[in-house]
């Protein structure tokens, strides 16, 4: 585990006077353990004494353990006759007992939908219904409510984490370049966002990657229009004119980056051009106000300003951003109007203003991952986000 992060646990730890702290959700043990779960039915059992164990089902694969901790094998997936869960909370409990024998409360973020997918996403991880319940009842003491600091986690990504993160952000990279290479080429939109999964998809098993994942979606010309309600891709053939966007979320190794592009297949119009200026200028807008403490709703204003002197201040419906890293949207405040809450360092939020409308022909958005440092910002995402790709000129 990260220094860093094993410091805030076993800080949050000592105020809550908790016992032990227990996580389950892949973005929680990718956290803790820079682990991210095949099956997603793990849980880490972190203890205010004494080490932490790893319990996981036998099915999950040995290479993708992770080291420096003890790992513990209870029988989910085998057909012994016995009942997974019952056994594993078993565990749990008497490993409690053992480490804290005079008793004492647990915790963990209760709600237990909100989570990134395991390496098996085709589907949520089968956890039971009453498994919140169930965890609370491993200690006699009981169950404490530290799910607000637990949360506040997220918002704190260590160094280990931004190394994660900029590996992904590598990978995003060469699937925007591919998006700028096809995107002329008169395919449809579904096609061309396979041909942006299929440049990440083939990361997997490449040099220290074990798994790489995207879920692209592309909207061009009217269907763009909406991009600032809704992502989707279509049947629709691209046509030469049309504004194309781009947005893309991608896990590697359980860290995420949540990128968008928009190109113009063909030659871009004046007004092409001044939506992009608009938006890119305002996103530097907004980058001028990127620092510790400062008001989240103060950088959305700075951006949404910009847009209005430009003369689009009726298209730009949506928030300027959310926070980002471990899950596609990671749990805490926005940039938003509407927000309280300040910038810390360590933050990785999306800065993505957007000019979308039917009377403009379509949609256009510019969306990059800015980690917020003591000084005070840094670009993650340093892909190409001009309106047409780098060898097709500007």
């Amino acid at each position: 585990m990260d220094t860093k992060r094993k410091e805030l646990v076993e800080e949050l730890m000592q105020r809550q006077r908790l016992a032990a702290l227990l996580f389950w959700r892949p973005d929680e043990l990718v956290m803790m353990l820079g682990y991210m779960p095949l099956w997603g039915v793990s849980v880490l059992f972190y203890p205010a004494e004494g080490q932490a164990v790893l319990f996981v089902p036998e099915l999950e694969p040995e290479d993708i353990l992770p080291a420096g901790i003890e790992v513990r094998k209870y029988p989910w997936g085998v057909l012994d006759g016995r009942d997974p869960w019952v056994v594993l909370y078993k565990a749990i409990r008497d490993e409690l007992a053992k480490r804290s024998p005079g008793g004492g409360r647990v915790s963990f973020i209760r709600n237990i939908g909100g989570s990134a997918p395991c390496r098996m996403s085709g589907e949520q991880p089968p956890l039971p219904p009453d498994l919140a319940e169930q965890l609370e009842r491993v200690s006699d003491a009981g169950w404490s409510d530290a799910g607000g600091e637990l949360a506040g986690l997220y918002e704190q990504k260590t160094a280990t984490d931004v190394a994660g993160l900029e590996k992904t952000h590598r990978i995003a990279a060469h699937a925007v370049e591919v998006f700028y290479r096809e995107v002329e080429k008169g395919h449809t939109e579904a096609l061309l966002a396979a041909q942006v999964e299929s440049a990440v998809q083939e990361a997997s098993g490449g040099p220290g990657i074990s798994f790489a994942k995207a879920w692209p979606m592309v909207q061009s010309g009217r269907n763009s229009a909406d991009a600032g309600k809704f992502n989707r891709s279509t049947n629709k053939v691209i046509q030469s004119g049309e504004l194309v966007v781009l947005e893309m979320g991608l896990c590697v190794e359980g860290y995420w980056a949540d990128i968008t592009r928009t190109a113009v297949a063909g030659e871009a119009t004046d007004l092409h051009r001044r939506m992009y200026d608009a938006v890119i200028g305002a996103q530097r807008a907004a980058y001028g106000l990127l620092r510790p403490g400062v008001a989240m709703r103060e950088v959305d204003k700075a951006a949404r300003d910009y847009i209005r002197d430009a003369g689009f201040g009726g298209y730009f419906p949506h928030g300027l951003g959310h926070q980002t890293g471990f899950r596609y949207h990671d749990p805490g405040d926005t940039l938003s109007p509407f927000s309280t809450g300040v910038l810390r360092e360590g933050m990785v939020v999306t800065v993505e203003p957007g000019i979308y409308g039917e009377a403009l022909g379509g949609g256009l958005r510019i969306e990059d991952n800015v980690l917020i440092t003591a000084e005070g910002y840094r670009i993650l995402s340093e892909s190409h986000r001009e309106l047409k790709g780098k060898n097709h000129g500007n």
